[in-house]
């Protein structure tokens, strides 16, 4: 053992600032607390019966995940996501989400292919009934947070964490069910696993890019264009 190191107790498995922050995290993703609500610190505190220090911290930490603003002398509010914030938002999940699949043809294990099929098979196994707009949106972050696992990119994935919160809490909040939706999602990720097991970087990558706009475009209730309507079908003639 180093002998310039003091002597440390046994560091807690999680700080109470960790949970609060799960906590309210969890509450705005779910559409929970409405956009714009102010967030009151001795409120919070008093409801979750902690002291104002860890609520705060989960605050701060919620302001860099892009959930919440912080505005001096006003305190917190939920944040209000325009059209051009969704725009740019989805415009970097894209490229982010490109570069991590052309990764993840390159570093995947078969354990990672086993972890992003299992959240498609566990999709498969949930009665339709439960695939609320909220369920749909927890898979396909689990599913889409697989692939950049598999990347092994560290860079790549601390920049993904960035974004996580917002895209869920977009998709939670906007997120509007089509008729074929069971279908279509079930085919299109395994279709997008498929790619990632025969490690076809380029396929791969023009793939994802039409699946995140595709996702947006019906987030916004907008027609797809002819060419990007089928994604998967696109996938199978790319060479």
């Amino acid at each position: 053992m180093s002998d310039w190191l003091p002597a440390l107790g046994q560091a807690p498995r999680r700080v109470l600032s960790d949970n609060v922050l799960d906590e309210l995290r969890a509450v705005i993703v779910s559409g929970g607390i409405e956009a714009g609500q102010r967030l009151r610190e001795n409120e919070l505190a008093s409801q979750m019966r902690v002291s104002r220090g860890p609520v705060r911290e989960a605050l701060v930490r919620l302001e860099q995940e892009g959930l919440v603003v912080l505005e001096r002398h006003r305190g917190a509010r939920v944040v209000v996501l325009s059209r051009d914030d969704r725009e740019k938002l989805y415009r970097l999940r894209r490229a982010l989400e490109e570069l991590a699949g052309e990764y993840a043809c390159a570093n995947a294990t078969e354990a990672d292919f086993d972890r992003a099929n299992a959240v498609v098979e566990e999709f498969v196994r949930s009665e339709d009934s439960t695939r609320t707009p909220a369920a749909a949106a927890d898979f396909d972050i689990r599913f889409h947070d697989s692939i950049y696992v598999a990347a092994h990119n560290d860079p790549l994935y601390r920049a993904w964490t960035v974004l996580r919160s917002q895209v869920h809490y977009f998709m939670t909040t906007r997120m509007m069910l089509r008729p074929d939706y069971n279908e279509t999602w079930e085919r299109e990720h395994m279709r997008l696993l498929e790619l990632l097991r025969e490690r076809k970087k380029s396929p791969c990558r023009k793939f994802i890019g039409l699946h995140v706009e595709g996702s947006f475009r019906r987030i916004l209730l907008d027609q797809l264009p002819d060419d990007s309507a089928h994604p998967a079908e696109v996938a199978h003639d790319s060479r």
